[in-house]
C-alpha cells in the first residue's frame, strides 16, 4: 500500500450546494432495496455456505406509473413496477429464489411507503448465475483475505460542513414517524441546501397526501407547518439568515398532491446509484465517488467496502488524534488483496503522527470481516 498524507485548510467554500433525495425518492426506494437485498444476499450465503459467494444486485429499476388525483384522493391508472436485477450464485447448499423474493420485497416496498396499497405497485426480481472470471477472483483468497473485484476507487470525507447536516437533518425530520404522524406529507421528500457567501437558502420538495387534504386552504396549512419545521432547523445550523422554500413550483390548480407517496406514481422513474451518495448526502463541491454502494457485494467489492473502510479510518482520526477534518481516498486493484490498497491518500486538517494514521489505517484495513459484518447488518449509511 502506498500511503499519502497531506495537508489542507478547513473545508469553507465560498459557494456550497447540498441535496439530499428522501426516503420514498424512486432512486432512494431502488437503493434501499437493493442494498437490502444484498444484506439477505449475504447473511445467506455465509448461514448456509460459510462464506459470502459472489453476487451483486446493484441493478434496479422503478419504472414509474401514473394516477388521476385531486383534494380527497384518487386513482392509480397504471402501477409502477419496480426491478431487481442481478446475478447470484446458485449452490447446492443455498440458492436464491427470484419468485418468493419479489412476494417478498413487493411486502418491503409497501413498508417504505405505508401510504400506498397494492395495486399501486408490480415488483420482479431477475437473478441470473455469476460471471466466471470475477467468481474465480472473489472466490480466491490471499491468506484468507478475499480479493478485490475491480479497479475502483472510494472517497470520504468528515464530519459534515453546516449545510450538509442542515439538509441532511431537515430531510430526516420530515420523514420521520412523529413528524409525518402530525401532519399528511408522503415520504418522496426532496431537499436542496445552498449558500453563497454567507446567505442561505433551502428548498423542500415535499409531497401531500392527497385523501387527508379536501381543499387549497388544507393544503397550504400543511405547506406552511412544514416551512416553518424548515426554518427552525435551518436557522439552528445556518443563522437567521436563511430563505425557505417550499414547493415552489405549485401552481393554483397543480398543488403537489400524491397517493402513494412517492412520484414514482406518476412519471418519475428511479434507479440504483443516480441519488445520495456514501453517508446519505449529494455533495458537488467534495470529492466524491460516483460508485452505487447499494446493492454490491459486501464481502469483496471494493466499490463498497473501501467506502465503509475510509468512514472508519476517518472516525478513527478524529476520535484518536488531533485531525479535525479529513478526506479519505481509496483505490483498489482488481485480483489484489483488499487488505492492501494501490494507494491510501488522506487529505487533514490537524496535526497527527504519521507512524499513527498509518497505523490506524492499516488496522482498518485489516478489519475486514467486521466491515463486512457491519455492512451487512446496515451499520452504514450507504445512500
Amino acid at each position: 500500500m502506498k500511503l499519502s498524507i497531506t495537508t489542507r485548510s478547513p473545508y469553507a467554500p465560498s459557494v456550497e450546494f447540498v441535496e439530499r433525495k428522501g426516503t420514498g425518492h424512486p432512486d432512494t426506494i431502488c437503493d434501499h432495496l437493493a442494498e437490502q437485498l444484498a444484506r439477505e444476499l449475504a447473511s445467506q450465503y455465509l448461514e448456509h455456505t460459510g462464506v459470502v459467494q459472489h453476487f451483486n444486485v446493484d441493478k434496479a429499476i422503478l419504472a414509474a406509473g401514473s394516477v388521476e388525483v385531486e383534494y380527497g384522493g384518487g386513482e392509480h391508472t397504471r402501477p409502477s413496477r419496480l426491478v431487481l436485477v442481478g446475478k447470484a450464485d446458485s449452490l447446492q447448499e443455498w440458492r436464491p429464489d427470484p419468485e418468493e423474493l419479489a412476494v417478498r420485497y413487493k411486502d418491503k416496498l409497501l413498508e417504505l411507503l405505508p401510504d400506498a396499497t397494492p395495486e399501486a405497485f408490480q415488483v420482479e426480481v431477475w437473478l441470473n448465475q455469476s460471471s466466471t472470471d470475477l467468481a474465480t477472483v472473489v472466490n480466491r483468497r490471499d491468506d484468507d483475505v478475499p480479493l478485490a473485484n475491480d479497479t475502483s476507487f472510494a472517497a470520504v470525507s468528515s464530519p459534515r460542513s453546516a449545510v450538509e447536516q442542515t439538509v441532511y437533518t431537515v430531510e430526516r425530520r420530515l420523514n420521520s414517524d412523529e413528524f409525518r404522524g402530525l401532519h399528511p406529507v408522503g415520504r418522496d421528500i426532496k431537499v436542496m441546501g445552498a449558500r453563497v457567501d454567507g446567505a442561505a437558502h433551502v428548498t423542500v420538495a415535499c409531497p401531500v397526501l392527497a385523501r387527508k387534504v379536501h381543499n387549497r386552504d388544507a393544503y397550504d396549512s400543511v405547506i406552511a407547518v412544514v416551512r416553518q419545521e424548515v426554518a427552525k432547523i435551518a436557522t439552528g445550523y445556518l443563522g437567521k439568515a436563511v430563505v425557505v422554500k417550499v414547493n415552489q413550483a405549485d401552481q393554483e390548480d397543480s398543488p403537489y398532491l400524491t397517493l402513494t407517496g412517492t412520484s414514482a406514481e406518476a412519471g418519475d422513474d428511479g434507479q440504483v446509484g443516480r441519488g445520495n451518495r456514501f453517508g446519505g448526502l449529494i455533495t458537488p463541491y467534495r470529492p466524491m465517488s460516483l460508485e452505487a454502494a447499494a446493492g454490491k457485494n459486501p464481502f469483496a467489492h471494493v466499490g463498497k467496502t473501501y467506502h465503509a473502510v475510509a468512514a472508519d479510518i476517518a472516525s478513527r482520526l478524529s476520535a484518536e488524534t488531533g485531525i479535525t477534518e479529513s478526506t479519505i481516498r481509496m483505490l483498489s486493484s482488481i485480483g489484489r488483496s483488499v487488505a492492501d490498497p494501490e494507494t491510501v491518500h488522506i487529505e487533514k486538517v490537524g496535526d497527527a503522527d504519521p507512524a499513527v494514521i498509518e497505523q490506524i489505517t492499516t488496522e482498518c484495513l485489516a478489519d475486514w470481516r467486521g466491515v463486512r459484518d457491519r455492512l451487512i447488518d446496515g451499520f452504514y449509511e450507504l445512500y
